[in-house]
């Protein structure tokens, strides 16, 4: 790995872990209150609920430790991608609900700002994929 590969994974991993300890931190208010972005089925949106913070953290630690960083970069890629086309959705919408991304503590509603962060975060996942 590159460098520059090791300090996107690092950096990102950092990120990933930040916001699913934050999620587990808040376990109560996160299991109550959710994510701004309902499936519509109640028991889908309990599943994600339930694993997205373990599934941020678990993508933190493997890319802190590079473990498969091209795998884990993509992975990354498809999850912060999923991320962004919901915030786009809920703020088309004319919907601005808590986003909770790094738990209730953080808890803001989403903007365009949102939007911003994540695509800064799709590129440091695509850097680390290139440093792989």
């Amino acid at each position: 790995m590159t460098t520059y590969g090791t300090i996107a994974a690092v950096a990102l991993g950092l990120v990933f872990e930040w916001s699913g300890i934050a999620k587990v931190a808040s376990r109560t208010a996160w299991q109550v209150d959710g994510t701004p972005f309902s499936t519509g089925r109640r028991s889908l949106d309990r599943l994600v609920r339930a694993v997205l913070p373990w599934f941020e953290i678990a993508l933190g630690v493997l890319l802190i430790v590079r473990l498969a960083p091209a795998v884990v970069g993509t992975v990354c890629v498809v999850v912060l991608a999923a991320f962004t086309v919901a915030l786009i959705r809920v703020l088309a919408a004319g919907q601005r609900p808590p986003c909770m991304c790094f738990g209730v503590a953080r808890a803001r509603p989403v903007s365009w700002l949102s939007v911003a962060r994540n695509v800064v975060l799709l590129g440091v996942a695509v850097a680390v994929i290139a440093g792989a």
